[in-house]
C-alpha cells in the first residue's frame, strides 16, 4: 500500500511540474508577442532649457519581427510617443534575411523605417548582422566600401538615405538641433579601436554614440560621451528572477551590462533588450523599445 501511495504522489508530482511548464511556455510565448515601452529619465545641467523634455525613441534588435500586420502596433505606438529623435541601435534585420539580388523593399525593417521617415528624423548605426551583410557584399575594409554596388544592402541603405535615413558608421552628425552631436561604429571596427582615436568631443554639447554592442561603456566614458546607446545583448535572452540577463549572443553567460540604464560618472548607457529573437527565445524578457526623457534637472 505504501509503494502505491508513493507512485500516486509520484505521478501527480510529475503532472504538476509538465503542467507548470506548459503554463509558463503559454505566459511566455504571449509575453513576446507584445512589446512594453521602457522609459527613462536622464538629467544633464548643460542640457539648454530649450531642450528640456527632450524625447529620444531607440529601436533595437528588431529582426524583422512584426508587430501586428505590417508592424501596425509598433507604427501606432512610436506616433503615440511622438519623439523628437528616433535612434537606431542595429540588427534591424538577420543575416539570413537578405540575399544579394532580393527586392530590398520587401525587408520588414525598410517597410518599417520607410513609414516612420517621412515623420520623424532618424539616425542608424548597424549590428553585427547589418555588418555580416556589408562585408559579404562590399568588403572588410570599411574606407573602400562602395555603395554603388548594385547590391540589396547597398541598395536598402541607399533607398532609407534617400527617405532621409542617416547612417553613422565610423561617422558622426554633428550640431543636431544645435546642441546634439551623433555619433556612430561599425560593429567590426569597436575593438580594434582605429576610429576612436580620430573623435575630439566638443564637451559643451551633447555627445550620444550610437554602438551595437554595450561592452564598450568604459572606453566612450573614458572619451567623454554624455550617452551611449546599445542593444545586441536581447537582454540576456533568458531573464532569471534576482540575476539579469543569463546569456550575450557571443554565449556569455552573466553578460555584465544586459539591460536597461548604467552610469559612469556623468555618462550614461542604455542597453535596450531589442524587439526580436536570436536562436535561443526569450523568457520571462519580453520585446522592448526605450524612450529616454533628457531634462536639465
Amino acid at each position: 500500500m505504501e509503494n502505491i501511495k508513493k507512485r500516486h504522489s509520484r505521478f501527480w508530482t510529475l503532472i504538476l511540474i509538465i503542467l507548470s511548464i506548459f503554463i509558463i511556455i503559454g505566459i511566455n510565448n504571449k509575453m513576446n508577442k507584445n512589446f512594453v515601452i521602457k522609459q527613462e529619465t536622464l538629467i544633464y545641467e548643460k542640457l539648454p532649457k530649450s531642450l528640456s523634455n527632450y524625447k529620444i525613441l531607440q529601436l533595437s534588435d528588431l529582426h524583422s519581427k512584426e508587430f501586428g500586420k505590417d508592424n501596425k502596433d509598433l507604427i501606432n505606438s512610436i506616433k503615440e510617443i511622438n519623439p523628437d529623435l528616433i535612434l537606431v541601435t542595429g540588427d534591424m534585420f538577420t543575416v539570413s534575411d537578405i540575399s544579394i539580388d532580393m527586392n530590398e523593399e520587401e525587408l520588414v525593417p525598410y517597410q518599417l523605417l520607410s513609414k516612420l521617415a517621412p515623420h520623424y528624423k532618424i539616425i542608424y548605426v548597424s549590428g553585427n548582422h547589418e555588418e555580416g551583410k556589408d562585408i559579404t557584399y562590399n568588403g572588410d575594409d570599411y574606407t573602400t566600401r562602395n555603395r554603388s554596388k548594385n547590391n540589396a544592402y547597398n541598395r536598402y541603405r541607399n533607398k532609407l538615405e534617400s527617405l532621409g535615413v542617416t547612417f553613422v558608421e565610423n561617422s558622426s552628425l554633428q550640431n543636431y538641433d544645435y546642441f546634439i552631436n551623433i555619433y556612430g561604429v561599425y560593429f567590426e571596427s569597436m575593438e580594434k579601436g582605429e576610429y576612436y582615436k580620430s573623435i575630439n568631443l566638443d564637451k559643451n554639447k551633447l555627445n550620444i554614440m550610437l554602438c551595437h554592442d554595450p561592452k564598450y561603456f568604459d572606453t566612450f566614458v573614458n572619451i567623454g560621451f554624455d550617452l551611449v546607446l546599445s542593444g545586441h545583448v536581447h537582454g540576456g535572452i533568458i531573464r532569471l528572477p534576482l540575476i539579469g540577463g543569463l546569456l550575450s549572443p557571443d554565449r556569455t553567460f552573466f553578460p555584465k551590462y544586459d539591460k536597461g540604464i548604467y552610469k559612469i560618472s556623468t555618462s550614461y548607457m542604455n542597453v535596450s533588450a531589442g524587439l526580436g529573437d536570436s536562436i535561443v527565445k526569450r523568457i520571462f524578457n519580453p520585446p522592448e523599445i526605450n524612450v529616454l526623457l533628457l531634462k536639465d534637472e
